[in-house]
Protein backbone atom coordinates (compact mmCIF):
# COMPACT_ATOMS: atom_id res chain seq x y z
CA UNK A 1 0.00 0.00 0.00
CA UNK A 2 1.41 3.60 -1.00
CA UNK A 3 1.59 5.91 1.78
CA UNK A 4 -1.46 8.27 1.44
CA UNK A 5 -0.58 11.70 -0.29
CA UNK A 6 -3.66 13.65 1.27
CA UNK A 7 -1.13 15.37 3.44
CA UNK A 8 2.52 16.84 2.84
CA UNK A 9 4.64 14.70 4.09
CA UNK A 10 7.09 16.01 6.28
CA UNK A 11 11.08 16.52 5.69
CA UNK A 12 13.57 15.00 7.88
CA UNK A 13 15.22 18.21 9.17
CA UNK A 14 17.79 17.27 11.72
CA UNK A 15 18.29 18.99 14.79
CA UNK A 16 20.23 22.23 15.18
CA UNK A 17 23.96 21.05 16.51
CA UNK A 18 24.00 23.77 19.56
CA UNK A 19 20.83 22.30 20.65
CA UNK A 20 21.57 18.55 20.60
CA UNK A 21 22.04 17.32 23.86
CA UNK A 22 25.17 14.87 24.29
CA UNK A 23 24.22 11.24 24.34
CA UNK A 24 27.26 9.66 26.48
CA UNK A 25 26.94 11.43 29.51
CA UNK A 26 25.76 9.15 31.77
CA UNK A 27 23.37 10.15 35.13
CA UNK A 28 25.91 11.09 37.36
CA UNK A 29 25.44 8.65 40.46
CA UNK A 30 28.25 10.32 43.10
CA UNK A 31 25.87 13.24 43.59
CA UNK A 32 22.26 14.08 44.41
CA UNK A 33 20.25 15.71 41.42
CA UNK A 34 20.16 19.22 41.95
CA UNK A 35 16.76 20.13 43.97
CA UNK A 36 13.92 22.50 42.78
CA UNK A 37 11.22 21.97 40.16
CA UNK A 38 13.67 24.32 37.64
CA UNK A 39 16.62 22.07 38.39
CA UNK A 40 14.59 19.44 38.48
CA UNK A 41 12.97 19.67 35.01
CA UNK A 42 16.40 20.40 33.69
CA UNK A 43 18.66 17.11 35.28
CA UNK A 44 15.25 15.08 33.63
CA UNK A 45 16.00 16.54 30.50
CA UNK A 46 19.72 15.65 30.56
CA UNK A 47 19.27 12.15 31.75
CA UNK A 48 16.92 11.97 28.86
CA UNK A 49 19.25 12.72 26.28
CA UNK A 50 21.77 10.30 27.68
CA UNK A 51 18.88 7.37 27.31
CA UNK A 52 17.01 8.53 24.28
CA UNK A 53 15.98 6.72 21.56
CA UNK A 54 17.31 7.78 18.49
CA UNK A 55 15.02 9.15 14.90
CA UNK A 56 14.85 6.78 12.12
CA UNK A 57 15.06 8.49 8.91
CA UNK A 58 12.27 7.80 6.41
CA UNK A 59 13.40 6.37 3.27
CA UNK A 60 11.74 7.35 -0.04
CA UNK A 61 8.74 7.92 2.00
CA UNK A 62 8.75 4.06 2.95
CA UNK A 63 9.53 2.40 6.33
CA UNK A 64 9.98 -0.96 7.58
CA UNK A 65 9.52 -2.55 11.47
CA UNK A 66 13.14 -3.23 11.07
CA UNK A 67 13.72 0.58 10.49
CA UNK A 68 12.01 1.81 13.95
CA UNK A 69 14.43 1.13 17.09
CA UNK A 70 12.39 -0.95 19.87
CA UNK A 71 13.99 0.38 22.66
CA UNK A 72 11.51 1.40 25.03
CA UNK A 73 11.91 5.08 26.07
CA UNK A 74 12.47 6.40 29.41
CA UNK A 75 9.89 8.20 31.66
CA UNK A 76 9.89 12.32 30.87
CA UNK A 77 10.33 13.71 34.65
CA UNK A 78 9.32 17.38 34.49
CA UNK A 79 7.20 16.96 31.04
CA UNK A 80 3.67 15.43 32.21
CA UNK A 81 1.27 18.06 31.82
CA UNK A 82 -1.33 17.10 28.80
CA UNK A 83 -2.02 19.72 26.12
CA UNK A 84 -6.15 19.98 25.20
CA UNK A 85 -6.20 19.51 21.58
CA UNK A 86 -8.59 18.79 18.43
CA UNK A 87 -7.60 15.87 16.15
CA UNK A 88 -8.07 15.09 12.10
CA UNK A 89 -6.42 12.25 10.51
CA UNK A 90 -6.05 10.92 6.77
CA UNK A 91 -8.79 8.25 7.76
CA UNK A 92 -10.73 6.50 9.49
CA UNK A 93 -13.21 4.08 10.78
CA UNK A 94 -16.98 4.94 10.48
CA UNK A 95 -17.40 3.86 13.99
CA UNK A 96 -13.74 5.40 14.94
CA UNK A 97 -13.46 8.86 13.83
CA UNK A 98 -10.30 10.87 15.12
CA UNK A 99 -12.14 12.85 17.65
CA UNK A 100 -12.20 9.66 19.63
CA UNK A 101 -8.47 9.63 20.04
CA UNK A 102 -8.70 12.85 22.38
CA UNK A 103 -12.43 12.38 24.13
CA UNK A 104 -9.75 11.55 27.82
CA UNK A 105 -12.46 8.35 27.45
CA UNK A 106 -9.45 5.07 27.03
CA UNK A 107 -12.43 2.74 25.71
CA UNK A 108 -12.70 4.99 22.67
CA UNK A 109 -10.51 4.84 19.83
CA UNK A 110 -9.51 6.50 16.61
CA UNK A 111 -8.85 3.55 13.74
CA UNK A 112 -7.08 4.52 10.54
CA UNK A 113 -6.17 1.79 7.67
CA UNK A 114 -2.65 1.07 6.29
CA UNK A 115 0.22 2.17 6.02
CA UNK A 116 1.49 5.33 6.83
CA UNK A 117 -2.05 6.35 8.34
CA UNK A 118 -1.41 9.38 11.00
CA UNK A 119 -3.49 11.40 13.10
CA UNK A 120 -2.52 14.78 14.18
CA UNK A 121 -3.62 16.93 16.91
CA UNK A 122 -4.32 20.71 16.41
CA UNK A 123 -3.33 22.47 19.94
CA UNK A 124 -4.87 25.74 18.73
CA UNK A 125 -1.76 27.72 19.35
CA UNK A 126 2.19 27.49 19.63
CA UNK A 127 3.18 25.64 22.50
CA UNK A 128 7.09 24.25 23.74
CA UNK A 129 6.48 21.15 23.70
CA UNK A 130 8.54 17.77 25.20
CA UNK A 131 7.12 14.66 23.93
CA UNK A 132 3.81 12.73 23.75
CA UNK A 133 2.11 10.52 25.60
CA UNK A 134 0.24 7.60 23.59
CA UNK A 135 -2.32 4.52 24.48
CA UNK A 136 -2.62 2.51 22.33
CA UNK A 137 -6.29 0.10 21.79
CA UNK A 138 -4.54 -3.51 22.94
CA UNK A 139 -1.76 -1.81 23.82
CA UNK A 140 -1.02 -4.40 26.09
CA UNK A 141 -1.33 -7.00 23.27
CA UNK A 142 0.35 -5.74 20.58
CA UNK A 143 2.97 -3.48 19.81
CA UNK A 144 3.08 -0.71 17.36
CA UNK A 145 5.95 0.83 15.37
CA UNK A 146 5.62 4.87 14.94
CA UNK A 147 6.62 8.11 14.36
CA UNK A 148 6.19 11.39 15.59
CA UNK A 149 5.87 14.64 13.70
CA UNK A 150 5.67 18.82 14.91
CA UNK A 151 4.66 21.84 12.90
CA UNK A 152 4.11 24.96 13.71
CA UNK A 153 1.53 25.70 10.30
CA UNK A 154 -0.04 22.39 9.77
CA UNK A 155 2.36 22.14 6.29
CA UNK A 156 6.03 21.86 7.07
CA UNK A 157 6.52 18.75 9.71
CA UNK A 158 9.86 17.61 11.28
CA UNK A 159 10.21 14.43 12.26
CA UNK A 160 11.06 14.41 16.60
CA UNK A 161 10.66 11.13 17.80
CA UNK A 162 10.66 7.49 16.30
CA UNK A 163 10.14 4.34 17.99
CA UNK A 164 8.08 1.19 19.22
CA UNK A 165 5.45 0.44 21.97
CA UNK A 166 6.21 -2.02 24.82
CA UNK A 167 3.44 -4.27 23.99
CA UNK A 168 2.52 -4.90 27.54
CA UNK A 169 0.48 -1.74 28.53
CA UNK A 170 -3.29 -0.72 27.07
CA UNK A 171 -2.41 2.37 29.16
CA UNK A 172 -0.35 5.37 28.22
CA UNK A 173 3.58 5.16 27.30
CA UNK A 174 5.65 8.58 27.41
CA UNK A 175 7.80 9.26 24.47
CA UNK A 176 10.25 12.06 24.93
CA UNK A 177 11.83 14.56 22.75
CA UNK A 178 15.13 15.12 22.30
CA UNK A 179 15.00 18.94 22.69
CA UNK A 180 11.74 20.85 23.43
CA UNK A 181 10.30 22.46 20.51
CA UNK A 182 7.59 24.73 19.86
CA UNK A 183 4.78 23.61 17.73
CA UNK A 184 0.73 23.60 17.06
CA UNK A 185 0.67 20.84 15.64
CA UNK A 186 1.23 17.08 16.29
CA UNK A 187 0.98 14.17 14.05
CA UNK A 188 1.72 10.32 14.80
CA UNK A 189 2.01 7.99 11.57
CA UNK A 190 1.96 4.59 12.12
CA UNK A 191 4.26 2.21 9.98
CA UNK A 192 3.07 -1.34 11.40
CA UNK A 193 2.29 -3.64 14.69
CA UNK A 194 2.62 -6.97 15.76
CA UNK A 195 -0.63 -8.22 14.88
CA UNK A 196 0.12 -7.46 10.95
CA UNK A 197 -3.64 -6.92 10.28
CA UNK A 198 -2.84 -3.19 8.90
CA UNK A 199 -4.64 -1.07 11.04
CA UNK A 200 -3.63 1.81 13.72
CA UNK A 201 -5.78 2.31 16.35
CA UNK A 202 -5.43 5.08 18.82
CA UNK A 203 -7.30 4.84 22.31
CA UNK A 204 -5.76 8.43 23.48
CA UNK A 205 -3.31 11.09 22.86
CA UNK A 206 -1.94 13.97 24.08
CA UNK A 207 0.88 16.29 23.63
CA UNK A 208 2.85 16.98 26.79
CA UNK A 209 4.59 20.07 27.89
CA UNK A 210 6.72 21.19 30.91
CA UNK A 211 4.64 21.32 34.35
CA UNK A 212 4.47 24.47 35.27
CA UNK A 213 6.56 25.29 38.34
CA UNK A 214 4.59 25.91 41.40
CA UNK A 215 6.53 28.56 42.94
CA UNK A 216 8.51 27.92 46.43
CA UNK A 217 6.35 25.74 48.84
CA UNK A 218 3.29 25.49 46.44
CA UNK A 219 3.91 21.57 44.94
CA UNK A 220 6.32 18.71 46.31
CA UNK A 221 7.19 15.18 44.03
CA UNK A 222 6.88 12.09 46.21
CA UNK A 223 8.57 8.98 45.12
CA UNK A 224 6.40 5.57 46.64
CA UNK A 225 7.04 1.94 46.56
CA UNK A 226 7.24 -1.06 48.67
CA UNK A 227 8.41 -4.70 48.40
CA UNK A 228 11.95 -3.56 47.00
CA UNK A 229 15.45 -5.19 47.58
CA UNK A 230 15.90 -8.91 46.90
CA UNK A 231 18.97 -10.91 47.02
CA UNK A 232 20.64 -9.53 43.71
CA UNK A 233 23.29 -7.43 42.57
CA UNK A 234 24.00 -5.27 39.80
CA UNK A 235 22.52 -2.83 37.85
CA UNK A 236 19.90 -5.53 35.75
CA UNK A 237 18.52 -6.29 39.52
CA UNK A 238 14.97 -5.05 39.32
CA UNK A 239 15.10 -2.68 42.42
CA UNK A 240 18.27 -1.41 41.05
CA UNK A 241 16.31 -0.12 38.39
CA UNK A 242 13.56 1.29 40.37
CA UNK A 243 15.98 3.05 42.15
CA UNK A 244 17.44 4.52 38.86
CA UNK A 245 13.62 6.05 38.30
CA UNK A 246 13.85 7.31 41.77
CA UNK A 247 16.56 9.46 41.19
CA UNK A 248 15.77 10.62 37.78
CA UNK A 249 12.55 11.58 39.12
CA UNK A 250 14.09 13.96 41.79
CA UNK A 251 11.86 13.55 44.72
CA UNK A 252 11.40 15.62 47.85
CA UNK A 253 10.97 12.78 50.14
CA UNK A 254 10.74 8.86 49.29
CA UNK A 255 8.26 6.53 50.97
CA UNK A 256 9.15 3.19 51.38
CA UNK A 257 6.23 0.82 51.96
CA UNK A 258 7.57 -1.84 54.09
CA UNK A 259 9.46 -5.42 52.96
CA UNK A 260 11.78 -2.58 52.00
CA UNK A 261 14.49 -5.57 52.01
CA UNK A 262 12.76 -8.98 51.04
CA UNK A 263 13.81 -12.62 52.46
CA UNK A 264 15.04 -11.86 56.14
CA UNK A 265 15.17 -7.90 56.20
CA UNK A 266 18.96 -8.38 57.85
CA UNK A 267 21.29 -5.51 58.93
CA UNK A 268 23.50 -7.55 56.49
CA UNK A 269 20.83 -7.99 53.83
CA UNK A 270 20.49 -4.10 54.32
CA UNK A 271 23.45 -3.10 53.52
CA UNK A 272 24.45 -5.85 50.66
CA UNK A 273 21.50 -5.28 48.89
CA UNK A 274 19.31 -2.11 49.78
CA UNK A 275 22.24 0.18 50.30
CA UNK A 276 23.76 0.34 46.93
CA UNK A 277 20.66 1.24 45.45
CA UNK A 278 17.50 2.50 47.15
CA UNK A 279 20.59 3.70 50.24
CA UNK A 280 21.25 5.96 47.76
CA UNK A 281 17.87 8.11 48.09
CA UNK A 282 18.19 7.28 52.36
CA UNK A 283 18.90 11.11 53.05
CA UNK A 284 15.55 11.82 51.69
CA UNK A 285 13.57 8.28 52.69
CA UNK A 286 10.87 8.18 55.15
CA UNK A 287 10.10 4.20 55.99
CA UNK A 288 7.70 2.03 57.46
CA UNK A 289 8.33 -1.60 58.32
CA UNK A 290 6.79 -4.66 56.44
CA UNK A 291 6.01 -8.03 57.75
CA UNK A 292 9.75 -8.97 56.04
CA UNK A 293 11.50 -6.70 58.45
CA UNK A 294 9.84 -8.83 61.51
CA UNK A 295 9.82 -11.93 59.68
CA UNK A 296 13.12 -13.42 62.17
CA UNK A 297 11.08 -12.45 65.57
CA UNK A 298 13.95 -10.05 66.59
CA UNK A 299 11.88 -7.08 66.65
CA UNK A 300 13.16 -5.72 63.25
CA UNK A 301 16.65 -5.23 64.20
CA UNK A 302 18.13 -4.81 60.70
CA UNK A 303 15.33 -2.21 59.90
CA UNK A 304 15.70 0.12 63.16
CA UNK A 305 19.56 -0.40 62.62
CA UNK A 306 19.93 0.51 58.57
CA UNK A 307 17.12 3.57 59.01
CA UNK A 308 18.54 4.47 62.30
CA UNK A 309 16.56 8.01 63.63
CA UNK A 310 14.80 7.75 60.32
CA UNK A 311 13.05 4.67 61.63
CA UNK A 312 12.20 6.05 64.76
CA UNK A 313 11.96 10.15 64.83
CA UNK A 314 9.52 10.61 67.98
CA UNK A 315 10.81 7.34 69.67
CA UNK A 316 8.43 5.60 68.15
CA UNK A 317 7.90 3.17 64.76
CA UNK A 318 4.93 5.31 64.13
CA UNK A 319 5.28 9.44 63.56
CA UNK A 320 3.98 11.86 61.16
CA UNK A 321 5.64 15.05 59.53
CA UNK A 322 5.22 18.02 57.27
CA UNK A 323 5.19 18.30 53.63
CA UNK A 324 4.33 21.75 52.10
CA UNK A 325 0.05 21.84 52.65
CA UNK A 326 0.32 18.08 53.39
CA UNK A 327 0.44 16.21 57.14
CA UNK A 328 2.03 12.31 56.23
CA UNK A 329 1.74 9.75 58.48
CA UNK A 330 3.92 6.94 58.74
CA UNK A 331 2.02 3.72 60.77
CA UNK A 332 3.28 0.23 61.98
CA UNK A 333 0.95 -2.10 59.94
CA UNK A 334 3.41 -5.14 62.17
CA UNK A 335 2.79 -3.63 65.56
CA UNK A 336 -0.27 -3.71 67.64
CA UNK A 337 -3.30 -2.02 65.84
CA UNK A 338 -6.37 -2.65 67.57
CA UNK A 339 -8.33 0.38 68.06
CA UNK A 340 -7.81 0.73 71.72
CA UNK A 341 -4.22 -0.15 71.61
CA UNK A 342 -1.26 3.12 71.60
CA UNK A 343 -0.70 3.26 67.69
CA UNK A 344 -4.00 4.01 67.26
CA UNK A 345 -4.05 6.29 70.09
CA UNK A 346 -1.98 8.39 69.02
CA UNK A 347 -2.85 8.65 65.16
CA UNK A 348 -5.98 10.14 66.59
CA UNK A 349 -4.40 12.37 68.94
CA UNK A 350 -2.10 13.76 65.66
CA UNK A 351 -4.52 13.84 63.19
CA UNK A 352 -6.71 15.91 65.61
CA UNK A 353 -3.29 18.58 66.18
CA UNK A 354 -2.98 18.52 62.35
CA UNK A 355 -3.30 22.00 60.51
CA UNK A 356 -2.57 21.27 57.40
CA UNK A 357 -5.55 20.89 54.34
CA UNK A 358 -4.39 17.18 53.05
CA UNK A 359 -3.19 14.19 54.73
CA UNK A 360 -1.55 10.97 53.36
CA UNK A 361 -0.86 8.02 55.12
CA UNK A 362 1.38 4.85 54.67
CA UNK A 363 2.12 1.36 55.79
CA UNK A 364 2.51 -1.68 54.46
CA UNK A 365 -0.49 -3.89 54.51
CA UNK A 366 -3.19 -2.72 52.46
CA UNK A 367 -6.88 -2.64 54.13
CA UNK A 368 -7.84 -3.35 50.11
CA UNK A 369 -6.18 -5.85 48.21
CA UNK A 370 -6.92 -7.82 44.62
CA UNK A 371 -3.64 -9.19 45.16
CA UNK A 372 -3.76 -13.09 44.91
CA UNK A 373 -1.11 -13.75 47.67
CA UNK A 374 -2.95 -11.36 50.19
CA UNK A 375 -5.57 -9.29 49.26
CA UNK A 376 -7.58 -8.05 52.02
CA UNK A 377 -6.37 -6.97 55.81
CA UNK A 378 -9.68 -6.49 57.56
CA UNK A 379 -7.84 -5.54 60.66
CA UNK A 380 -6.25 -2.33 59.04
CA UNK A 381 -9.38 -1.18 59.84
CA UNK A 382 -8.87 1.09 62.91
CA UNK A 383 -6.20 2.98 60.75
CA UNK A 384 -8.50 3.70 58.40
CA UNK A 385 -11.58 4.74 60.25
CA UNK A 386 -8.96 7.13 62.31
CA UNK A 387 -8.56 8.75 58.66
CA UNK A 388 -11.66 8.56 57.19
CA UNK A 389 -13.07 10.72 60.29
CA UNK A 390 -10.40 13.32 60.15
CA UNK A 391 -10.88 13.45 56.33
CA UNK A 392 -7.59 11.92 55.18
CA UNK A 393 -6.90 12.13 51.10
CA UNK A 394 -4.34 9.06 50.20
CA UNK A 395 -3.17 5.82 51.46
CA UNK A 396 -0.08 3.94 50.19
CA UNK A 397 0.65 0.08 50.83
CA UNK A 398 2.72 -2.56 49.38
CA UNK A 399 2.91 -6.57 50.65
CA UNK A 400 1.18 -7.43 47.02
CA UNK A 401 3.69 -7.88 45.05
CA UNK A 402 1.12 -5.33 42.37
CA UNK A 403 0.44 -1.95 41.20
CA UNK A 404 -3.24 -1.21 42.47
CA UNK A 405 -5.32 2.20 42.25
CA UNK A 406 -8.80 2.12 44.02
CA UNK A 407 -11.31 5.48 43.67
CA UNK A 408 -11.99 6.95 46.92
CA UNK A 409 -13.83 5.00 49.45
CA UNK A 410 -15.01 4.48 52.74
CA UNK A 411 -13.91 2.00 55.31
CA UNK A 412 -16.62 -0.01 54.41
CA UNK A 413 -15.51 -0.44 50.40
CA UNK A 414 -18.45 2.16 49.15
CA UNK A 415 -17.53 4.73 46.74
CA UNK A 416 -17.61 8.08 47.92
CA UNK A 417 -16.24 11.65 46.84
CA UNK A 418 -15.08 12.12 50.71
CA UNK A 419 -13.69 8.71 50.73
CA UNK A 420 -9.81 7.79 50.89
CA UNK A 421 -8.12 6.52 47.87
CA UNK A 422 -5.36 3.92 47.92
CA UNK A 423 -2.53 3.04 46.34
CA UNK A 424 -0.94 -0.44 46.68
CA UNK A 425 2.51 -0.21 45.17
CA UNK A 426 4.53 -3.42 46.03
CA UNK A 427 6.53 -3.13 42.69
CA UNK A 428 10.12 -1.34 44.14
CA UNK A 429 11.87 -5.00 43.10
CA UNK A 430 10.12 -8.25 44.08
CA UNK A 431 8.74 -10.55 41.52
CA UNK A 432 5.42 -9.21 40.30
CA UNK A 433 2.27 -11.89 41.23
CA UNK A 434 -0.87 -12.90 40.10
CA UNK A 435 -3.93 -10.63 41.09
CA UNK A 436 -7.02 -12.61 42.83
CA UNK A 437 -10.24 -11.44 43.49
CA UNK A 438 -11.14 -8.40 42.16
CA UNK A 439 -11.99 -5.87 45.18
CA UNK A 440 -14.87 -3.51 44.83
CA UNK A 441 -13.63 0.77 43.59
CA UNK A 442 -10.48 -1.36 42.28
CA UNK A 443 -9.93 0.96 39.19
CA UNK A 444 -6.37 -0.18 37.31
CA UNK A 445 -4.28 -3.38 38.58
CA UNK A 446 -0.82 -3.76 36.72
CA UNK A 447 2.12 -6.60 37.85
CA UNK A 448 5.21 -4.97 37.18
CA UNK A 449 8.14 -3.33 38.63
CA UNK A 450 8.15 0.13 38.84
CA UNK A 451 7.62 3.74 41.43
CA UNK A 452 4.24 5.70 41.94
CA UNK A 453 4.98 9.07 41.62
CA UNK A 454 3.35 11.63 43.50
CA UNK A 455 2.76 15.35 43.20
CA UNK A 456 1.47 17.14 45.93
CA UNK A 457 0.16 20.81 45.49
CA UNK A 458 -1.03 23.00 47.89
CA UNK A 459 -4.61 21.53 47.89
CA UNK A 460 -4.24 19.17 45.63
CA UNK A 461 -2.58 15.42 44.15
CA UNK A 462 -1.69 14.03 40.81
CA UNK A 463 -0.55 10.46 40.06
CA UNK A 464 1.96 9.00 37.67
CA UNK A 465 3.31 5.07 37.90
CA UNK A 466 6.23 4.60 36.13
CA UNK A 467 7.80 1.32 35.11
CA UNK A 468 11.40 -0.25 34.98
CA UNK A 469 11.25 0.82 31.31
CA UNK A 470 10.43 4.36 31.95
CA UNK A 471 6.98 3.89 30.85
CA UNK A 472 4.30 5.96 32.13
CA UNK A 473 1.11 3.24 33.12
CA UNK A 474 -1.22 4.92 34.74
CA UNK A 475 -1.46 9.09 35.47
CA UNK A 476 -4.53 11.33 36.91
CA UNK A 477 -4.96 14.18 38.60
CA UNK A 478 -5.21 16.53 39.96
CA UNK A 479 -7.65 16.17 42.85
CA UNK A 480 -8.50 18.27 45.40
CA UNK A 481 -8.33 17.02 48.51
CA UNK A 482 -11.29 17.12 51.10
Amino acid sequence: MTVPTDTPWPTDTPWPRRRRPPRDTPWPRDRRPAAGPRARRLAGRGLLAGLLVAATALVGGTATAADVPSDVVPAIPGCTTAVPATATANTHEAENPPPRAVDGDLATRWSGQGFGAHLTLDLGTVADLCGIRVAWHLGDLRWNDFTVYTSTDGAAFTKVWAGRSTGTTAGFESSPFAAPTGARFVRVAWWASAQGNGWASVGEVAALVADPDPGPGAGHVVVAAGDIATRCTGTSCAHWRTSELALALDPDAVLVLGDNQNNDGTFEEYQAYYEPSWGRLKDRTRPTPGNHEYILGDGAQGYFRYFGDLARPNGTSWYSFDLGNWHVVSLNSEYERSASGPQVAWLKADLAANTKRCVLAFWHRPMFSSGGTHGNFPNMRPFWDALYAAGADVVLNGHDHSYERFGPQTPDAVAAPAGIREFVVGTGGAAPREFGTVRANSELRLRVNGVLKLTLGADSYSWQFVNVDGAVLDAGGPVGCH
